[in-house]
């Protein structure tokens, strides 16, 4: 039998090494255009970017481990048309093959700024190896960078870029960055750390266009500022890639719609950013962008494919790095009634908790990986405190924990 599973990020490299952990011996193909092994992607826009990582300690695996494994990985390989009703994956040379099973871990494509100039050069988004080193590039003779967005690649963007020495701008049509994620407090946090670094902020404005005669020049704000720049990174956000896929129906935010066993139809699984999946703890559908988070979905979509019942059963969780500040996030919370803080914000001491409708839905923090960590285990075995709890008691989640 022939196993097919079309992405070998997070998702795809997990299913693939469960397909072999839980006893399935048949034919493993994992597609990727990339031309690099499985890697670590988030580390891209972080040290990587910065130049702190070597790229040979990018590679989850080595090419030897899936030789051994037998898993054919093939690379620079793309996917032209998947056509579900006939079991069939189309390569971009022609080449068709025809799968038992399969997995769709295509993951997500970044959403491009629809306004004059954007084809310009030097005018990026991050999400490949290859992204990464072109910035690179484009950074070594460049002074002045743009950065469009204020979410997590264009945060983790702007101070690896301002650690290679280059004058940082972010542009956001947002009043703090991280504003719909952990709400202006924190945000304003974040803004003030990567400013003590250098870092300038253009809020509560957008992009009217781009100017240069080949490549990118200078940015022209909705507010009819004017930027100058070397170079511009737009992280606006990304959507579920689907485009090629034939004969499967799609939930309205793009993504492909599974059961607690990633299941999307007969002998089709999908996980990672492109599955929209039942979340155990909520009983509501999500889908959710994570590291972390693919890989146990990509290794829940493995043992199932091999027969194995196995249901994602966790607890979210999410960490960044940037500008000194060193955050953690355990849960889930699309949006929120109410926060508490415990602790002091602008110390980067504390623990915000996020309400919804008298429910803790998620816990984000720093300098308490210990009281995270048994956040976590409270959300696991659904024992987390209630908001009155929280507010009329001085406590530890970690002492609770215990108790």
């Amino acid at each position: 039998r022939l196993f097919v599973i079309v992405g070998a990020g997070a998702s795809g490299n997990a299913a693939a090494q469960s397909l072999r952990e839980a006893g399935f011996q048949g034919r493993i193909m994992m597609i990727t255009r990339e031309k690099q092994l499985p890697y670590d992607r988030p580390n891209l826009s972080k040290d990587y970017l910065e130049g702190k990582a070597d790229p040979a300690w990018m590679p989850l695996r080595s090419e030897d481990f899936y030789e051994e494994h037998g898993i054919e990985l093939r690379r620079k390989t793309e996917v032209k048309r998947l056509n579900i009703p006939t079991k069939t994956v189309t390569f971009s040379d022609g080449e068709t093959v025809i799968y038992d099973k399969l997995l769709i871990a295509s993951g997500a494509v970044p959403a491009n700024l629809p306004v004059d100039g954007a084809n310009l050069k030097k005018i990026f988004t991050l999400r490949t190896f290859d992204d990464s080193d072109a910035i690179i590039k484009a950074s070594e003779d460049a002074r002045e960078a743009v950065i469009i967005g204020t979410g997590f690649i264009g945060m983790e963007t702007a101070h690896s870029l301002s650690r290679r020495g280059l004058k940082v701008t972010v542009v956001s049509k947002d009043s703090v960055p991280f504003e719909h994620v952990f709400g202006q407090e924190i945000g304003e946090l974040f803004r003030k750390s990567h400013e003590e670094n250098g870092v300038l902020f253009k809020m509560n404005t957008g992009v009217k266009k781009f100017e240069g005669k080949d490549a990118v020049e200078s940015v022209i704000l909705s507010n009819e500022e004017k930027l100058k720049a070397d170079l511009v990174i737009v992280a606006i956000g990304v959507t579920p890639e689907t485009g090629f896929i034939q004969g499967l129906e799609f939930a309205q935010d793009g993504g492909i719609p599974v059961d607690k066993f990633m299941k999307a139809g007969e002998d089709i699984y999908a996980a990672g950013d492109v599955a929209r999946f039942p979340f155990w703890l909520t009983g509501k559908d999500v889908r959710i962008e994570h590291w972390r988070l693919a890989e146990q979905l990509g290794r829940v979509a493995g043992r199932n494919m091999a027969g194995k019942k196995a249901a994602y059963n966790s607890v979210p969780f999410f960490w960044t790095n940037q500008a000194g500040l060193y955050f953690r996030y355990v849960g889930h919370a699309v949006n929120w009634d109410d926060i508490i803080i415990d602790g002091n914000v602008s110390r980067k001491d504390f623990l915000a908790y996020y309400l919804k409708k008298g429910v803790v839905c998620a816990i984000a923090g720093t300098g308490r990986d210990k009281e995270l960590a048994a956040a976590h285990e409270l959300f696991r075995t659904k024992k987390m405190p209630s908001p009155e709890h929280i507010r009329n008691h001085n406590f530890k989640l970690s002492e609770y924990l215990k108790k």
